[in-house]
């Protein structure tokens, strides 16, 4: 499959690649295929490339390469959805914004993608903890105090149903 973008030209695309998203992004409801492309050479970030949209696409992460204790509650209606039925087959994914200045750069950490490698299906879940922001900075000046968000579950979370960044 050839997929158009703005950013890269035509790119050829396996259907291997190719990452179906039934739910949209937040803003974003017309971009439902995207496809990854790596971003680094060492294969640490990535494109998520809309196949719908030409001038649509993200740089994401294992969240674990931001916050090695990231957690989040994956719903049964998130599992079904995904068609996931083994946690080791999600992977969770943070969307990054790299300014003009990537010392600015900052993660999402209130609505990471969660895939399911299996399925090839992902979506973006919704992450309420006031620990976490959408702005989360990747470097910090160092004489800058910026708490590093806790891993921690919340209240009556159960911790088996938690998705593991590294996961």
């Amino acid at each position: 499959m050839i997929v158009k973008t703005s950013r890269f030209g035509d790119k050829e695309a396996t259907n291997g690649a190719l990452l179906t998203l039934p739910q949209a992004v937040i803003g974003f409801r017309d971009a439902t295929i995207f496809v990854m492309f790596e971003c680094t050479d060492d294969g640490l970030f990535k494109w998520l490339q809309s196949c719908d949209r030409p001038d649509l696409a993200f740089v994401i992460c294992e969240a674990s390469i931001i916050m090695a204790n990231y957690q989040i509650l994956i719903g049964d209606k998130e599992r079904q959805t995904l068609n996931l039925d083994k946690p080791e087959d999600a992977v969770v994914c943070l969307i990054l914004v790299i300014p003009k200045d990537p010392a600015q750069a900052t993660a999402n950490l209130l609505g990471p993608l969660v895939m399911n490698t299996e399925t090839r299906l992902g979506m973006q879940i919704v992450v309420v903890n006031p620990q976490y922001s959408t702005r989360y900075r990747l470097f910090r000046d160092p004489n800058e105090q910026q708490d590093a968000p806790s891993g921690t579950m919340p209240e009556g979370g159960n911790k088996e149903e938690g998705a593991n960044a590294g996961s």
